[in-house]
């Protein structure tokens, strides 16, 4: 059932890469360039994390596993970065996320998470592209200041259109998905600002280069390892 999902992701994409080229058009070249390479680096991540999570539910945990590890290391440099007295509750909110990302990942079916997982990319892809095209009120200017409210809602929109889209991977009937899409896209948003609060703190854009146009690890997952504690977290308890 996880491969049918690629007849949403691909149509998505290429609306994304639409709505995008409008959004160019007021854009310096060099900024474009870089939009289209992080477009095509997070289709690329998109469907990697997709072909895991059809491979099972071990799969899904070392690969969350590798994404917490590789997380924990920029966390720390960028926590070292921070004028003292540096906040340790940081150190406890990542763990407490943690756990509950792989306890959750655990119990979840793997088309559950790819059910969330696919909604917050499409919920984080398109806040990214209508923010860019018709997006003027910041959202969060100190925390995040590329965030829009224009862009949240077309993210959080397309989040519910695509819940509704994928609903046979929950089962449940398009009112369900779309609550449920809802509820995946503002956790998601929850743990996206939670991880900006932390580079603001530290002075930092990105937690690191190892993804190409995209950042660091939990520049690109932070959204999702939100989903997972939160709204996971619920769809677990009530599967």
């Amino acid at each position: 059932m996880i491969g049918d999902i690629l007849w949403v992701t691909l149509p998505g994409f290429l609306l994304g890469a639409g709505v995008m080229a409008l959004a160019n058009r007021r854009a310096s070249p060099a900024v474009g360039r870089g939009r289209w390479l992080k477009l095509v680096v997070f289709f690329l991540i998109v469907h990697v994390v997709l072909a895991v999570a059809a491979a099972g539910s071990a799969w899904i945990v070392a690969l969350l596993l590798a994404v917490l590890a590789a997380g924990s290391v920029e966390l720390f440099r960028a926590w070292q970065r921070i004028v003292p007295p540096r906040p340790v509750r940081v150190w406890l909110t990542y763990v407490i996320v943690a756990a509950a990302v792989l306890g959750t990942a655990w119990r979840l079916p793997p088309d559950a998470f790819a059910f969330l997982f696919v909604v917050t990319a499409s919920c984080d892809g398109f806040s990214q592209v209508v923010g860019q095209w018709l997006g003027r009120r910041p959202l969060a200017p100190r925390l995040s200041p590329g965030k829009t409210v224009g862009g949240l809602l077309g993210g959080l929109a397309a989040a519910m259109a695509v819940a509704v889209l994928v609903r046979d991977l929950l089962g449940v009937s398009p009112v369900a998905a779309a609550v449920a899409g809802l509820m995946t896209g503002l956790a998601g948003l929850g743990g996206d600002l939670a991880a900006s609060w932390v580079k603001r703190r530290a002075g930092i854009k990105d937690y690191s280069s190892a993804l190409p146009g995209q950042g660091g690890f939990l520049d690109r997952f932070d959204s999702l390892l939100g989903a997972l504690a939160i709204a996971g977290s619920v769809l677990a308890a009530t599967g």
